[in-house]
């Protein structure tokens, strides 16, 4: 059964596009099919995979504008099972049409629907990299989805705006995706036995309780060397603490799904005062 997971947080620099390319290589590497569709227009996800959006005929804007479809636009990463749709804005006049065709917010959730109605699923996963921001790229994202997949950073601003989130989320559900569901919410760069760090996870697992995945995403100096390289951490040191994270949160995610512990009729989003 296809998986269509939104990463998504209104905060810049909690990780998102990191998240979206380490978690995806991760599920290639469990023996997923996967494919990560790139809406914000800075298109680091192709480039953290090795990919120059500019070499390519296809990408998201094409989809968005109707001028291509999902099978046409995806092509291959060098990691086995693993498929990027890029962004492919390019320049400033490209990005101004990219989120003008944006507006009919749900075209790309009309061609995942086309997707589902073929005979032989090409995907298990489709994850989907957003701005770092509630525009139109962002909820067509989140009508297209699933659930939503939320990085956390640590620190009292970045858990107001998870809440923000989290109250779109409800509005959403009532009115445009009634079965749009929280896949989790994951702590990045943590450093364990720092009072900051340590107060992050005592609060996140206050306000999201089940929400929040057993898995934390360390500070770990791995990821950004292999986010230099344009390559996700699992393939340049598959040891290090990040790509062990990584690794131990595809499985999280494929265990919670495939023993269907996220309901098939979502339940209502709660949380608790921090």
């Amino acid at each position: 059964m296809l998986k269509v997971i939104a990463i998504t947080n209104p905060k810049g620099g909690v990780g998102k596009t990191t998240t979206a390319i380490n978690l995806a290589a991760s599920l290639a590497i469990a023996e997923k099919q996967v494919l990560v569709i790139d809406l914000d227009p800075a298109d680091a996800v192709a480039q953290g995979l090795g990919i120059r959006p500019a070499d390519l005929d296809f990408g998201a804007f094409e989809i968005l504008s109707g001028s291509a479809n999902l099978m046409e636009a995806a092509r291959p990463s060098s990691i086995a099972r693993l498929d990027v749709i890029p962004a492919r804005v390019g320049d400033s006049e490209r990005e101004v049409r990219f989120n003008e065709v944006a507006k009919n917010r749900v075209r790309l959730s009309r061609q995942i629907d086309v997707l589902r109605s073929t005979n032989r699923l090409p995907y298990d996963y489709i994850l989907i990299d957003t701005p770092p921001s509630l525009n139109d790229l962002t909820f067509n994202a989140l009508l297209a989805a699933d659930s939503v997949l939320v990085p956390l950073q640590a620190g009292q601003y970045a858990f107001n705006a998870v809440r923000r989130l989290m109250q779109m989320l409800v509005r959403l559900r009532k009115s445009a995706n009634p079965g749009l569901d929280v896949e989790g919410v994951v702590l990045n760069f943590y450093e364990k036995g720092t009072r900051v760090s340590d107060r992050a996870l005592f609060q996140a697992r206050k306000v999201f309780r089940s929400y929040l995945f057993d898995t934390v995403i360390p500070k770990n100096t791995a990821i950004g060397y292999a986010a230099f390289e344009a390559k996700p951490v699992a393939m340049m040191d598959i040891k290090s603490s990040g790509a062990q994270a990584y690794l131990a949160l595809a499985e999280e995610i494929i265990t919670r799904n495939e023993k269907h512990l996220l309901s098939s009729q979502p339940g209502p989003l709660k949380l608790t005062p921090a």
